[in-house]
């Protein structure tokens, strides 16, 4: 529940006492944890709704606690799982500030960073930035496309009551 730019100039010293600053490694811990809170959040106020009976007719039936979890209740928690993934997706493809201070290596940018380095003071070839900030955005795009209806089922269903 930290703002990421409070929380860079410990975050660059620790990445690189454990050896990980400019590396895709630091990138895939700073962003899983800084998406964790919201994920389970979001999780848990789906699963909250989810009808106790359901657990109650799996027993009854013989399943395991295990077997309910794997049988019933994740394939009940479909839509929120593709919601989840699907925001934390969008997250990491457009974060910015983590990519910048804590990727040096022009190898290892990411494509955010990269599309700002296309812009210059004096000149900027804005046709070739337009076209490239349109083929940064397709694939999130086309991801969200083919998830939409778990999505929105996702996202309305865990409102609440």
């Amino acid at each position: 529940m930290l703002a990421p730019t409070v929380a860079l100039i410990p975050l660059f010293r620790l990445l690189q006492s454990l050896g990980i600053y400019d590396t895709y490694a630091a990138l895939i811990v700073l962003y899983t944890a800084f998406r964790v809170p919201f994920t389970t959040f979001l999780i848990r106020a789906y699963m909250i709704e989810l009808p106790r009976e359901v657990d109650e007719a799996a027993v009854v039936d013989g399943c395991s606690r295990a077997q309910t979890f794997w049988r019933i209740i994740l394939p009940m928690c479909r839509p929120i799982l593709v919601s989840a993934a699907l925001l934390q997706a969008l997250f990491a493809w457009n974060e910015f500030v983590f990519a910048l201070v804590f990727v040096s290596d022009e190898s290892l940018k990411t494509l955010p960073v990269g599309l700002v380095s296309m812009q210059s003071r004096l000149l900027t070839d804005w046709p070739v930035v337009l076209a490239g900030l349109t083929m940064a955005a397709l694939p999130m795009v086309l991801l969200f496309l083919v998830g939409q209806r778990q999505f929105l089922r996702g996202l309305t269903e865990g409102v609440g009551k």
